[in-house]
This record gives C-alpha cells, sequence and structure tokens, in this order.
C-alpha cells in the first residue's frame, strides 16, 4: 500500500513538473490583437497603444459612448471586415475624410501623416 501511494505521489509530481516547465502563451501584440470581422484602430503606429474595434463606426470618437480617447488620437488601422471603411476629421461624417481598404494581406498600416491624429468618426463603406 506505501508503495502505490509513493508511486501516485511521483506521477502527480510529475505532471505539475511538466505542466510548469510547458511554454506559456503570450499575449498577442500589436496589429495581432485585432479580432476577425472587425475595423480596429490603434493610439499609436504599427498597431501599437490602445486599440479600439469596430463593427459599424462611430459618428463621434469625442462624444462618452463608445471608446474613449480614440478622437484625433488614431495612428494605426487593421481593417479586417472585408469592406472598405471611411475615416472623417469631423464628427458626425464631416469634413475631409479618406478611405480604409480592407487589408487582405494580414497587417495593418500606418495611417498617411496627413491624418494622423485628425480623425474624429468613421464607418463602414
Amino acid at each position: 500500500m506505501r508503495r502505490k501511494h509513493r508511486v501516485a505521489t511521483g506521477l502527480v509530481g510529475a505532471a505539475l513538473l511538466a505542466v510548469a516547465a510547458a511554454p506559456s502563451a503570450s499575449a498577442a501584440t500589436g496589429y495581432d490583437r485585432c479580432p476577425n470581422f472587425k475595423m480596429c484602430v490603434f493610439t499609436g503606429p504599427n498597431g501599437t497603444g490602445v486599440m479600439a474595434t469596430f463593427s459599424v463606426g462611430d459618428a463621434n470618437l469625442g462624444d462618452n459612448i463608445g471608446p474613449t480617447g480614440m478622437n484625433n488620437n488614431i495612428e494605426s488601422t487593421y481593417n479586417r471586415t472585408g469592406h472598405d471603411w471611411d475615416l472623417w476629421d469631423g464628427a458626425g461624417y464631416t469634413g475631409e475624410h479618406w478611405v480604409s481598404h480592407t487589408h487582405y494581406d494580414g497587417h495593418g498600416r500606418n495611417v498617411y501623416a496627413g491624418i494622423a491624429n485628425r480623425v474624429s468618426s468613421l464607418h463602414d463603406y
């Protein structure tokens, strides 16, 4: 009986050691954080900084509805929706606008220097 207990204890200890030695999955970073079928915007270049995701858009990034801190603070995007999006420099889809095409190559993009930190509303095309 005592021998069986030692064998069982040894097997449990070996299993715990194997679990502890297994590599842990690392959290996604950069553009890899963007889920499928979403439009993702980032406050930093190359998918860094705070990320917000959209399915249909937001008419006013400066209001208290939806993600905060994005108004005039977008430097990169990853469009994984399958359709184009309009990015506007005014709330309510007004002012100058630019198109963000779907990124079929699996990579996001930095926004053009002329629109970095100017987006106040966005929606699917």
